[in-house]
Order: C-alpha cells, then sequence, then structure tokens
C-alpha cells in the first residue's frame, strides 16, 4: 500500500512539476518580400522625377546590422511573449534622406537658439517637400514634422503581422549636421539606426492596437 501511495504521490510531483513549467515563447518571424530596388545598392540612390530632386533612398548596407535585423530584434523584445511564432511580412520599407527645402534652397538657416539653428520669417529657404505626398516617390514630409534645421531622414514600411495590414511612417531629425553620403561614416549610420529604432517602436504599437 505504501509503494502503491509513494508512486501515486511521485507521479502527482512530476505533473506538478511539468505544469509549472511553461514552453518558450516561439520566436517572431520576419519574411523580407520587399522589391529588389530596396534590398540592393549602396550608399544613396536618387529618386527620379522632378519632384524628387535631392530626395535619396538609403541602401539596407548603409547599416550594420541591416535594419531588418534590426526590426526583428527590437520587435522581439518590445511585442507580447516576443512575437509568439507570429510573421510580420515586410512588403515594403526604404528610408529616404530628404534633402528638399521649400523655397529652391539648397540648406536652411536662421538664428542660433541654445546651440541650434532655426529659419527666421524672413528666410525664404522653409522645411518641407516641394510637391504633394501623392506626387513623391517617396520620403515626402512636412516642415512641421521636423524638430531640427537638419534635413530629416524619412522611414516608410507597409507590411503584415498575423495577416493584418500594417503601415507606418517615421520622421526623424538628426541632431547634428551629417556627412550625407551613408557610406560608412559614424553619424550617417547612427541616425539611420536611430530611424530604424524608431520605426520598429512604430511598428509595435500599430501591431498592439
Amino acid at each position: 500500500m505504501n509503494r502503491i501511495f509513494t508512486a501515486s504521490l511521485l507521479v502527482s510531483l512530476m505533473a506538478a512539476a511539468g505544469a509549472q513549467e511553461a514552453p518558450p515563447p516561439k520566436e517572431l518571424v520576419v519574411i523580407d518580400l520587399r522589391p529588389k530596388e530596396e534590398r540592393e545598392g549602396n550608399g544613396l540612390a536618387a529618386l527620379s522625377g522632378k519632384c524628387n530632386k535631392n530626395v535619396y533612398r538609403i541602401a539596407d548596407v548603409a547599416s550594420d546590422p541591416l535594419k531588418v535585423d534590426v526590426l526583428k530584434a527590437d520587435l522581439v523584445n518590445q511585442l507580447f511573449q516576443g512575437g509568439d511564432g507570429k510573421t510580420l511580412t515586410v512588403l515594403n520599407w526604404s528610408v529616404y534622406y530628404n534633402k528638399q527645402v521649400q523655397g529652391g534652397a539648397s540648406g536652411l538657416h536662421g538664428i542660433g537658439v541654445q546651440g541650434y539653428e532655426i529659419p527666421t520669417k524672413k528666410d525664404s529657404k522653409q522645411p518641407g517637400s516641394k510637391c504633394s505626398q501623392k506626387e513623391s516617390a517617396g520620403g515626402w514630409y512636412l516642415g512641421e514634422e521636423v524638430t531640427s534645421v537638419y534635413f530629416p531622414l524619412v522611414s516608410e514600411f507597409e507590411g503584415t503581422y498575423g495577416g493584418k495590414p500594417v503601415s507606418v511612417r517615421v520622421v526623424y531629425s538628426p541632431r547634428r549636421k551629417l556627412p550625407g553620403k551613408f557610406s560608412g561614416e559614424a553619424a550617417d549610420t547612427d541616425a539611420l539606426l536611430e530611424t530604424v529604432h524608431k520605426t520598429s517602436e512604430a511598428v509595435a504599437a500599430a501591431i498592439d492596437r
């Protein structure tokens, strides 16, 4: 009788221990289905068309690690249970460097305020894309979306998560003047990675809505 009781108790304890050990969450799956022009190239690729002068697509290789890998790592930390095995499909995602300003100028000028410059009312050169968003091929931004006088990076993401559409857009204003070549310079890389991290935050927020 004691043997039967002992065996039953042992089985019960083993079952309880197994119940307490929840299986680890499954890894988030990220599938990159972007068109070739969004994945290839080096440095900057100029957009064509009169409304897209001085707007450039930043190549994936401008950051190390690559931006899709950074996105996945960020989302694993930000999503509930790391995404729990769900699939994020990246359909379109480009980060643009937009050097356009309204008024046909090639830069922003103004007066110094706490170390930063702001446009003056008399200055004809104002931040913002020259054409409407519909007329722009990518990287469009409004003047009120920037928080510094330096040319912004604009991230445009479209994809699906668990089969549901996800669309986000991020405008990042660098806090210092960039070399703007995106070919390995530390300042360029830092600005690009910060834009990617902010894109990850926006994607996570869109998924959780």
